[in-house]
């Protein structure tokens, strides 16, 4: 099983600069990679018969 990367950290200081818009749909947008993520992994511990 791939072990799950290290992400880089945002500072909130980084994102001031960003429009509202912008800013919660990047927010969703993580939100979703991020429950995405988990459940590919879900399937694939699933599928191998693994869990850790």
């Amino acid at each position: 099983m791939p072990s799950i990367p290290v992400l880089p950290v945002i500072e909130s200081a980084s994102m001031v600069e960003l429009d509202d818009e912008t800013y919660w749909a990047l927010a969703d947008r993580e939100r979703r990679m991020t429950d995405w993520a988990f459940e590919m992994r879900g399937m694939l511990e699933e599928l191998c018969g693994q869990a850790n």
